[in-house]
């Protein structure tokens, strides 16, 4: 069997991202896989300095990881290119900037061009920060939305992962009000059939079940207090069904995720609260956001950039280290 190969981008310089990913790292010390971190150095080893973990590092570069020269020993480290090394000031823990999104973003371009080249299977990406990328002028979506577009991919959707849970978005980083009007029967019988392909191929099973969660309280009472599950989502499981998947819905939130919801391999939740609030109620220290549709293994932690705890030494990796062992298991 050939060895995994990861890239771990390091997010924002001032955020928790160092520090989680060094910790997740140093509980996995046979961690059977070729590790490359993306990001700025001096902001890593500031880092380690401050968690008194002693890491072997070897500054690599795409073309060397790409001929397959990897380190026998330690840790690769790739610079991203097309970004200046931060200065002392721009990579300060909890001291957001413009020079440390740049680079967070920067790091995920250059992951990405490893993973599209075929130099990694998979990447683990720790958090960036919506805001300062806007800021930046660089994006004003997340991680799942930039890949999308670096990637062309034609459909992308974010499933979390916890204990017990799959959870697939249909929409995710938009305003709640807007929520209704975009979806769609084409979009929502699409999304079952990318969550449908992923099961099989990433957990192999053969014939997964699927629920899909109604939008309105009651699944809408007959459309007393809504329309959308009998003209939008209803449809699109009968479509489903007829291409031999089994899905069942729509189901009323309060049910689909309470033990008296029916059976499941994954729920399809419609917007951004109604499916991650119950991934993080059950497991919130060990959820892994997964990317469906990428051409490569994309996993991220269940949690964001913490300014506020930056550099205190006190983040909990355990989030990290379910999604680099997550992308581990995906990529085999």
């Amino acid at each position: 069997m050939k060895t995994p190969r990861l890239a771990i981008t390091l997010g924002d310089p001032a955020g928790i991202g160092a520090e989680v990913t060094l910790c997740a790292l140093r509980k996995r010390p046979r961690l059977a896989a070729r590790v490359v971190l993306v990001g700025d150095s001096e902001a890593l080893a500031e880092a380690a300095g401050r968690l008194g973990i002693s890491t072997q590092l070897t500054k690599v570069t795409a073309e060397s990881l790409g001929a397959g020269d990897w380190p026998s020993r330690g840790l690769a480290m790739l610079a991203p290119v097309g970004v200046k090394a931060l200065s002392r000031r721009e990579r300060r823990p909890g001291r957001p900037s413009l020079g440390a999104a740049r680079m967070a973003y920067a790091s995920l371009l250059s992951a990405t061009g490893l993973a599209l080249g075929g130099t990694v299977d998979a990447i683990v990406t720790a958090p960036l920060s919506k805001e300062w990328l806007a800021r930046a002028r660089l994006a004003r979506t997340g991680h799942t939305e930039i890949l999308q577009k670096l990637t062309g991919a034609e459909n992308v959707r974010l499933m979390m992962v916890g204990r017990g849970l799959r959870v697939v978005l249909e929409t995710s980083h938009v305003a709640l009000r807007d929520v209704p009007g975009m979806l769609s029967v084409d979009a929502l019988r699409a999304t079952i059939g990318l969550t449908h392909l992923h099961l099989r191929q990433w957990w192999g099973l053969r014939r997964p079940r699927i629920a899909v969660a109604a939008l309105n309280p009651h699944a809408g009472d007959g459309g007393v207090y809504g329309d959308e599950e009998a003209r939008i989502l209803t449809p699109a499981i009968r479509r489903a069904r007829a291409s031999r998947i089994d899905v069942v819905g729509p189901v009323p939130g309060d049910t689909l995720f309470s033990d008296f919801g029916p059976p499941n391999d994954a729920i399809i939740a419609l917007y951004h609260d109604q499916g991650l609030i119950p991934v993080k109620q059950r497991d919130v220290h060990h959820g892994v956001n997964v990317t469906l549709g990428l051409p490569f293994v994309r996993t991220s932690p269940d949690h964001g950039t913490a300014f506020d705890r930056a550099g205190k030494n006190d983040a909990d990796p355990r989030s990290m280290r379910a999604a680099i062992d997550l992308a581990l298991e995906l990529s085999e």
